[in-house]
Formats: C-alpha cells, sequence, structure tokens
C-alpha cells in the first residue's frame, strides 16, 4: 500500500493499522502481566528471563513514533501527530521536547538516526526527505522549524530505516519502494543502491507484505541489512569499495520474524530484531540461527514493536501502540519506549 492511497484514509492510526495488520500468524492477546519465558532463550537454557517495562512516554494519547536514535546517552523520537521531536535520558527517562519539524500533522515519520556530533535525521517517506536538526539547536528556545531544519537529502521513497556508516555515509532502507538508497556525509539527492531484491509475500491478505525493505543496519564490515516485514526474510547487502554493490544474500527467513520492523547488528555480529506483529524481540546470529529472546504476548510492555536501540544490556524499543495481533483487545494508546533488559 502506497503513502499516497493511505492518505485517503485520513485519519494515521487508521492508515498505519492497515499498513502493518498482518494475517495468518496470529498470536494470542491477553492482558498486561507477568512476561512469559522464552522456550528458546538466546542466552542459554539456564539464562535468566529478560525484564520488560515502559520506561517512557512520550506526547499525548495521540502521539505516534517508530523511530529511535541514540547519542550522548540521550534518545530521540520524532510524533507523527505534529513532528515534535523528542529526547529522552536513557538513564532516567526524563522527556524533553527539543524540535519541531516543517511537517503536516499527522504527517507519518519513520526512521531516525544520529551522527557522530550528535545532529539528529528523520526520515518523512511520504515526501522522500530526510531532515537534519543541527545539535547546537537541540532544545533552543527560540528553536523555529523553518529556519533549524534542514532537507538533508531528497529522492528517499518511502524514507524508512536509517542508519550512518563509519564514513559518514547515510543509507536509507525504501520501505514499500524495495530500494536501498545512501547518499554522502554532506546531503543532497540519495542514490539508489539497490533495488527488487527481495520478493513480496505472496499471500495478498497481508496488506502489510509491501514493506519489503523495512529497518535498516550496517555490520563492522560495511555491509547492510534489511528485514522483509511480509515474509520474516534479514537480508545482508554487501557494499564493495567505493560503495559498489556486493552479494546480495538471505541470512535468515524465519515465520517468527514476521512482522520484522526494526534491525540493530552489535559487534559480535548478531542481528536483533523487532517483530511488530508478534511483540517479539528476537537475535539472528551471524550464521543465521534465530533466537526468540523476549516474545510480550501478553503485551505487558511490548506493544507492536518498531525500531529499537541498545544501551548495555538494556534495548529501547518504540512502541506503535496499534491493536491488531498480539495487542488484539488492548487498550494502550499514546506513544511509548519499552525497555527490555537482557541477561
Amino acid at each position: 500500500m502506497s503513502f499516497s492511497a493511505r492518505r485517503n484514509l485520513g485519519l494515521v492510526a487508521a492508515a498505519a493499522i492497515a499498513i502493518y495488520l498482518l494475517r495468518g500468524v496470529i498470536l494470542p492477546a491477553g492482558k498486561a502481566g507477568s512476561l512469559p519465558a522464552d522456550s528458546t532463550p538466546a542466552m542459554g537454557a539456564a539464562a535468566a528471563a529478560p525484564k520488560a517495562r515502559i520506561f517512557a512516554t512520550i506526547g499525548d494519547s495521540s502521539s505516534r513514533i517508530e523511530g529511535i536514535a541514540l547519542h550522548g546517552g540521550n534518545l530521540y523520537v520524532a510524533d507523527w501527530k505534529d513532528g515534535g521531536v523528542y529526547s529522552v535520558d536513557a538513564i532516567t527517562g526524563r522527556v524533553q521536547r527539543v524540535g519541531q519539524l516543517p511537517t503536516k500533522p499527522g504527517e507519518a515519520l519513520l526512521g531516525v538516526a544520529t551522527d557522530s556530533a550528535g545532529n539528529v535525521y528523520i526520515g518523512a517517506p511520504q515526501t522522500g526527505l530526510v531532515y537534519r536538526i543541527d545539535a547546537a539547536r537541540l532544545g533552543a528556545a527560540d528553536f523555529k522549524p523553518r529556519r533549524d531544519v534542514d532537507a538533508f537529502a531528497s529522492g528517499a521513497v518511502g524514507a524508512n530505516g536509517l542508519a550512518f556508516d563509519a564514513k559518514g555515509h547515510l543509507w536509507i532502507s525504501g520501505g514499500d519502494a524495495n530500494a536501498v538508497y545512501h547518499v554522502g556525509p554532506k546531503g543532497g539527492s540519495v542514490k539508489v543502491f539497490a533495488k527488487g531484491y527481495t520478493l513480496v509475500s505472496n499471500d495478498t491478505t497481508m496488506p502489510v507484505r509491501a514493506y519489503v525493505t523495512n529497518g535498516l543496519g550496517i555490520d563492522s564490515a560495511g555491509n547492510v541489512y534489511t528485514g522483509n516485514t511480509g515474509t520474516g526474510e534479514i537480508t545482508r547487502i554487501e557494499v564493495k569499495p567505493g560503495y559498489q554493490l556486493g552479494a546480495i544474500t538471505t541470512v535468515a527467513r524465519d515465520v517468527r520474524l514476521l512482522g520484522v520492523d526494526g534491525l540493530l547488528v552489535d559487534p559480535s555480529g548478531s542481528i536483533w530484531v523487532s517483530a511488530n506483529f508478534s511483540n517479539t524481540l528476537a537475535r539472528v546470529s551471524p550464521t543465521g540461527e534465530v533466537s526468540i529472546v523476549l516474545h510480550d504476548s501478553a503485551a505487558a510492555a511490548l506493544h507492536f514493536p518498531a525500531e529499537l536501540k541498545r544501551v548495555g544490556k538494556t534495548f529501547y524499543l518504540t512502541n506503535l501502540n496499534f491493536t491488531t495481533g498480539a495487542n488484539a483487545g488492548t487498550t494502550y494508546k499514546g506513544a511509548q519506549i519499552a525497555a527490555v533488559d537482557v541477561p
């Protein structure tokens, strides 16, 4: 489903639920309560169960967040409701509104990233723009969107996951565009790096199947990873010297990863995955073995989780709070960041 089509639905929440509605792998929803122990813990059979909690609440009951970035001990998110940009102290959970994007009320905002200097970048899929806010202007009392927000990159249709490589190039997944883009440290028009490399699920009852390049992660060698939300496939795209396209391979394809939204690659090469429809945090080894770290079937803390960041043993996941899949029957509203402490 394209973003232009979704605009006709009128309400952001209704459109977003339709996009992410996933049929066929529906896990039982439950009431908030204690988290279930995982049957295949990533840390071994004797490992203690992860602990999850709501860490911070953003905006009000009509707010919605998806992307999340980390710099200098602060997490950054952007609210679809009004384009507000927030920082959250990763230790105390203190929330502060630090900026405002020049976007229309209700316009979807997906990936969020920070560069080495702490500047904040936010993807707007409808326009294909990636906005940039200078670190020095974050939290300024006289912040003005038209003055303090730049259109850093253009042409990134469906702009979804964002991540910087070691050389300062910004990589962008295309969501439903089946593409990956990149742009140099000075910004400008993006270049298409790979396109049409992953298949749309043939299950036509799954509107989410169009999101074949969701999230984006980069490993220590500079290779790029994206997820196919409709099929549970994780793809590695080799980046050769000079930013030349190399081999494109499937790392894993697993029904337990259906709904894959956020990706994070750690220094060991393991890929951490947030699967929105089943309220799941998973780990994929460099050789493709899938371990479920947390399946929050009771929706006690994960409520349709989107992107994620990690500080030490704690993972921070944004909650989209769509009432479908494992969240069917829940009444959560607004936008939260959940924290999962992994032993």
